[in-house]
């Protein structure tokens, strides 16, 4: 019986002992951590229950915030949190909204305008904190420009105080000036306008081309893109072009031509060519030798035969002119004597 009484004695005060433990301080999940005055406890007692409050910039994801100490151990913590989202800042008329990071908590989106527009207020990135976007977005505003120069004996058109980006205004000359360079311009994104054109007076002078004369075109005064045409005088050719126009700087052209004398062709000439012949004679030997004396004494005794027979000839006719009755011929086979010389 005491037996008994002792054990259960002991059981009770185990149960007591195990009910009565304190907690230590509870683990907190990712991005969270204790709400209020319990932050500062490293103890808690048994049956204490204590929050959990996401850190800035994170919002609850689901899961509940509490957690209870029971006999040293703390019930289940299921809260989650997760980054804030700031979403879409919205839009900006002539300009454009970027976010290269992200809209979520500590990510930056980047707003630019468009070319001839400017930031107002120049603010071209904007934050995503625990409350949301940090700014307003700014606005894209036109470029505007003051109004062009004046020109001398020239007006232009229209005539404003201020001239937004891309307007256009027309130049034009007054009287007899000639306008040079862009009739237009216009307001740069820069705020300015271009380069504005100057009012000349143009006139070019007579052509003086030597051995030419003027066949077409304007008279004196020669004005801007004025023309004439020459040709040149008989007896000569033009080089250059006949067709001459006055420019912007008061000069003609493409330049002036020159009227050149005509070069009368050179006369023909007869040229007398001698040919001359040369006949390679072989080497002389003995045999040519002998050869060539044998042709020339048989040419020596032909020579000497012909001229024997030619002197009988005469001879024997001028006989027969003295003996012989006229109209007398010889007998047949009658031999006819022949006078011997000396």
């Amino acid at each position: 019986m005491f037996v008994t009484y002792f054990l259960l004695l002991s059981s009770l005060g185990h149960v007591i002992t195990t009910q009565a433990q304190d907690c230590s301080r509870p683990a907190a999940g990712d991005n969270m951590g204790l709400k209020g005055e319990d932050i500062l406890l490293q103890t808690f007692p048994d049956g204490k229950q204590v929050t959990f409050a996401c850190n800035v910039g994170y919002v609850t994801a689901g899961g509940s915030a509490s957690i209870t100490c029971t006999a040293g151990t703390w019930t289940p913590l299921k809260l989650k949190c997760e980054r804030r989202d700031c979403g879409s800042a919205g839009e900006v008329d002539n300009g454009n909204v970027d976010y290269p990071e992200g809209t979520q908590f500590g990510d930056r989106l980047v707003v630019t305008c468009k070319t001839g527009f400017n930031m107002v207020p120049n603010k071209g990135q904007i934050l995503c904190a625990a409350q949301g976007w940090m700014d307003r977005l700014p606005e894209c505003e036109v470029v505007t420009c003051d109004p062009p120069p004046v020109v001398a004996n020239g007006v232009f058109s229209p005539v404003k105080e201020s001239y937004d980006y891309r307007e256009v205004v027309q130049y034009k000359c007054q009287n007899d000036y000639t306008l040079s360079g862009s009739s237009s311009i216009s307001c740069s994104e820069h705020g300015t306008f271009g380069p504005s054109p100057t009012c000349v007076m143009v006139r070019c002078e007579d052509p003086n081309i030597a051995n030419g004369e003027q066949v077409d075109g304007s008279r004196p005064p020669h004005g801007f893109r004025s023309t004439v045409t020459y040709k040149c005088k008989s007896g000569y050719v033009m080089e250059g072009g006949r067709t001459l126009t006055c420019g912007i700087d008061s000069q003609w052209l493409p330049g002036l031509p020159t009227c050149q004398r005509v070069t009368p062709p050179p006369k023909p000439t007869t040229t007398t060519t001698t040919t001359t012949t040369t006949t390679d004679s072989p080497p002389e030997t003995p045999d040519n030798n002998r050869q060539t004396l044998a042709i020339g004494l048989g040419v020596t005794v032909v020579a000497l035969v012909a001229i024997v027979s030619g002197a009988l000839v005469y001879k024997h006719k001028k006989s027969s002119g003295k003996g012989s009755p006229d109209n007398v011929a010889p007998k047949e086979r009658e031999d006819v004597e022949l006078p011997l010389q000396g």
